[in-house]
């Protein structure tokens, strides 16, 4: 003999199951408060690459050139500026991250680009700041 659930029964239990997993949805991945910005590993590392590589583009310009041409001249303010673009990715101001270390560094560092990029775009430019920018770097990076 079979057993019969009643047709209400059926229905309530779909109803329950659908709530549930709808629900599930809303589980957070992280377990960080929800003003927190989480910046995973792969972020954080593909980001310092490219800054790493803006460093050593700017760097490589200084080294290779005595007198520097117009055109390396707006190449290096356009890394400043993508260094710049690529540094408020990592947070900036009151934002939060998961990173204690990028929070209490990041505002010095973009503040530093930004000051190199004007000191480039200056009339005549100062270069004296931009190459001081990977030193700007050790502030994180000393300890690793």
């Amino acid at each position: 003999m079979r057993y019969k659930i009643p047709r209400l029964t059926f229905l309530a239990a779909v109803y329950l199951t659908v709530l549930m997993v709808g629900g599930c949805s809303e589980v957070r991945v992280r377990p960080y408060p929800p003003d927190i910005v989480y910046l995973d590993e792969e972020q954080i590392e593909s980001t310092m690459m490219r800054l790493s590589a803006d460093i050593w583009t700017i760097n490589d310009i200084f080294d290779n050139n005595e007198h520097i041409s117009g055109f390396n001249r707006e190449r290096i303010i356009d890394l400043l500026r993508e260094m710049e673009n690529e540094a408020v990715s990592l947070g900036a101001g009151t934002q939060k991250t998961n990173h204690l270390v990028i929070d209490n560094n990041i505002d010095q560092f973009r503040y530093d680009v930004r000051a190199a990029r004007e000191a480039v775009e200056a009339e005549p430019p100062n270069y004296y700041l931009a190459g001081r920018l990977s030193g700007s770097c050790l502030a994180c990076h000393v300890r690793r």
